[in-house]
């Protein structure tokens, strides 16, 4: 196993006017088609070097192009959706068809609330994640056996295994985390993302986690954040 696995980090083609919000895939079509970026990706991806994040959707990728693109990478993590994931499992098989040696993640929430259903709906999925997934897959990447790899879950020995979960990433982690318009400037095209309601071209990233409503949504999480000093300047970069 090489030093960095070559990663693709794939938010995977849908069908027409399907509608990518929330960061990944929503479950409706709008008359006014929407994309929002596929921020939690380009996290792992600002980690790995040669690696690459494919917005498939956005930029009219599609099924056949991504199994060609596939093809020259050792690891794929795909940001599955429970709306879109008969879709992925379909795309996946086409991939291991043509690069039988990919090793394959999915991340995001459906496989965060239902590993086992996850894992269990194909044998092409070497883990899921659990939770926040940016080192998770980067350790992976970089050989740590799944073994030693906390908020993942997989198949040993017939049987599923659940590892401890990873704690969140607080504003020691966060900080030192790449920042998502470095990504957006190496590998996507900002034209192509737009929301009815904001001016055109946007750039959307976040700089906290959770919710500071403490409501039900965001997984329960504490509201956590990235310092004040550690944005501005590379906001001023993006906008140059």
């Amino acid at each position: 196993m090489p030093e960095v696995m070559k990663t693709l980090l794939l938010n995977p083609p849908s069908f027409e006017n399907f509608d990518g919000g929330a960061s990944s895939r929503w479950p409706a079509t709008r008359e006014i088609e929407s994309y929002w970026y596929p921020v939690w990706l380009t996290y792992p991806a600002g980690m790995l070097p040669g690696s690459r994040l494919l917005d498939a959707s956005p930029h009219k990728v599609n099924w056949q192009q991504t199994v060609e693109i596939s093809k020259d990478y050792e690891f794929l993590v795909l940001f599955t959706s429970t709306v879109g994931l008969q879709s992925d499992l379909k795309l996946i098989r086409k991939i291991k068809e043509a690069n039988p040696s990919m090793k394959i993640a999915f991340v995001g929430p459906h496989g965060h609330i239902k590993p086992d259903e996850t894992l269990n709906a194909s044998e092409d999925i070497d883990f899921v994640t659990r939770g926040e997934f940016d080192y998770s897959v980067t350790e992976y990447a970089r050989g740590r056996p799944l073994g030693e790899i906390l908020g993942v879950s997989y198949r040993k020995d017939g049987k599923i295994v659940h590892n401890p979960e990873r704690p969140q990433l607080h504003t020691e982690e966060l900080d030192a985390l790449p920042f998502a318009s470095d990504i957006y400037k190496r590998d996507l095209e900002i034209g192509r993302y737009n929301v009815p309601f904001l001016l055109h071209p946007f750039i959307s990233f976040y700089t906290t986690r959770g919710c500071p409503a403490q409501g039900r949504g965001a997984w329960r999480a504490p509201w956590r954040r990235r310092r004040c000093r550690s944005t501005p300047g590379r906001t001023a970069r993006r906008s140059r």
